[in-house]
């Protein structure tokens, strides 16, 4: 990840909004006084916001470790959508 200080990300602030748009890579703002922030693409944040809420179900990941168990073993028979209707 890179980092730049709050100075040149101020100096630099569309060079480094499109950089982190462009290429989905993070970037670290560091201010030794205020501390640090990262600046990340809406898409990726919204991203990880689903992921945590995914891993925070635990339904959905007994059924996800279940199925990779099956798969692993060979048992996976396959999912019947209109059953979960």
């Amino acid at each position: 990840m890179a980092v730049v200080t709050v100075s040149e990300y101020r100096r630099n602030l569309a060079k480094y909004h499109k950089e982190v748009l462009d290429h989905h890579e993070p970037l670290r703002i560091h201010s030794g006084k205020q501390g640090e922030v990262v600046v990340i693409p809406e898409e990726d944040y919204e991203n990880m916001k689903e992921t945590i809420y995914i891993l925070k179900d635990k339904v959905t990941m007994e059924s996800l470790l279940k199925t990779r168990q099956e798969l692993a073993q060979g048992t996976f028979a396959g999912i019947d959508f209109d059953e979960r209707r």
